[in-house]
């Protein structure tokens, strides 16, 4: 057993400690207190990491590792449009070692900056084995692309990839819906139809651009130009006339087993329809602004009651795949907000969004035992400078 000791423990589940102490025994946390009623007639192994704080791994619901090849070869854009033309035509230059060696780089990166569980989203299956053989937990999704696959079909008939046995078989794999405006009607139901035979959770891009907003409502723009130049236009295509979020709705893909992603678009009753399925929104606001797309509608959000967790989305559209970088730039832009509750979202809302808060996400005891420190001295702006250090890359893995 080992006594993990600090200046500050936060639990998560609860409120800061000070001067706690976190028990591990066999990779588990056995205990979470004041280190003065934890340490009492304990015998074991005491750590004392002095002024600073002991937190839970983090939980990241939202990344591409396959486009961590990227990085830096997509500049930040203002406009979404342009940043996704930069992003489709650097992935396609790019060579499988490249996007393998990227893989590494961004799972690396991943694990020195405190993440514990991630959602990652593939759209050939190359990160899988890397994740199979890291030090990360994980979720992945396989992502659907297939505007114009119209009529009613089994998910496997059209993507081979989950009629494999080692596909059935995994635990943590389910199949993702792209976006609104590559997802035909009909591949929303097949998905949505694979993952209810499946426990874990499914995953959609939504109301991430201005240009999707105007294709569901009205059709035409760049989307349908986009589409054309990719083969995958259907010249009879209605657009459905609502909401991004109504829309998906009326398709029966929401719920609480769903984790929508961005949202920058998300009108009040939008955000009021999330809320009232239980759907989960993954918020990626740095990501939002390396890529033009905006910035979540964060008042409403929480106006509306939506379950919220965090993301960093890819390295072709942030600078880094730190989720301390989203916490700190919510701190700043929110302040009328707890400063907990960013951490929240970024550990045990991640953990409940992806259906792992039995293992991730606090300091709680029966959980694995996945916590770092952060050195920090906790002064006024606590959780800001908590946020800030952690965006530094000052995080350290205990055990």
């Amino acid at each position: 057993m080992i006594a993990h000791v600090s200046k500050w423990v936060l639990q998560v589940s609860g409120p800061p400690i000070r001067d706690g102490a976190v028990v591990v025994a066999g990779g588990r946390i056995a205990a979470v207190g004041p280190a003065a009623e934890v340490l009492t007639g304990f015998s074991g192994l005491v750590c004392d990491h002095g002024d600073g704080a002991i937190l839970p791994g983090l939980v990241n619901c939202h990344v591409h590792l396959e486009f961590s090849a990227l990085a830096g070869k997509v500049p930040p854009q203002e406009r979404w449009e342009d940043w996704l033309e930069a992003a489709l035509a650097a992935q396609g230059a790019l060579s499988p070692a490249e996007v393998e060696a990227g893989i590494a780089k961004g799972l690396e990166e991943l694990w020195q900056s405190g993440a514990i569980l991630v959602g990652e989203v593939t759209n050939t299956g190359a990160s899988w084995p890397f994740l199979t053989t890291g030090p990360l937990a994980y979720h992945l999704f396989y992502e659907c692309l297939g505007f114009d696959l119209v009529s009613a079909f089994d998910l496997p008939e059209k993507f081979p990839w989950f009629g494999r046995s080692e596909v059935a078989a995994a635990a943590w794999v389910s199949a993702a819906a792209h976006a609104p405006y590559s997802v035909s009607a009909a591949l929303f139901r097949a998905v949505t139809a694979w993952n209810r035979a499946r426990p874990g959770p499914q995953t959609v891009h939504l109301a991430e651009s201005q240009a999707e907003m105007d294709f569901l409502a009205a059709g035409g723009g760049f989307f349908e130009g986009l589409l054309k130049r990719r083969g995958r236009w259907v010249p009879d295509f209605q657009p459905p006339g609502a909401g991004a979020a109504a829309y998906l709705d009326g398709l029966g893909f929401l719920g609480p087993r769903t984790l929508a992603v961005h949202g920058t678009q998300l009108s009040p009753a939008d955000c009021a329809l999330l809320a009232e399925t239980g759907t989960w929104l993954a918020l990626c606001p740095r990501a939002n602004r390396y890529t033009g797309a905006g910035e979540p509608p964060v008042p409403d959000l929480l106006k509306g009651g939506v379950n919220l967790c965090l993301g960093t989305d890819s390295l072709a559209g942030n600078w880094d795949l730190n989720l301390f970088g989203e916490m700190r730039w919510l701190h700043e832009n929110f302040p009328a907000c707890p400063g907990d509750f960013w951490l929240r979202l970024g550990t045990l809302n991640g953990a409940l969004a992806l259906g792992r808060e039995r293992e991730f996400g606090s300091l709680t005891p029966g959980k694995q035992a996945a916590l770092g420190f952060i050195p920090f001295q906790g002064g006024r702006d606590f959780w800001g400078e908590l946020y800030t250090n952690g965006a530094a890359g000052k995080w350290r893995w205990l055990g």
